[in-house]
């Protein structure tokens, strides 16, 4: 198993999917865990998502190139 965080925040997961923070990316991010793409736990106004997800999404992009 891969050490690091089990959750990660939306900043990380878009760098970590997308390469870069920017407006754009932030919103695909949020789109992506409003239609139930990406597993997230909200805490308050922060969303945090399991790493296992960005590592799902990974394989699912390679798969499907």
């Amino acid at each position: 198993m891969k050490a690091g965080p089990a959750l990660i925040d939306t900043r990380t997961a878009a760098i970590a999917l997308f390469g870069r923070w920017t407006g754009g990316t932030k919103e695909a991010v949020y789109r992506m865990i409003e239609r139930n793409d990406i597993a997230a736990v909200r805490d308050g106004r922060k969303y945090w998502i399991p790493a296992a997800e960005i590592e799902r999404i990974r394989n699912m992009k390679v798969n499907e190139a």
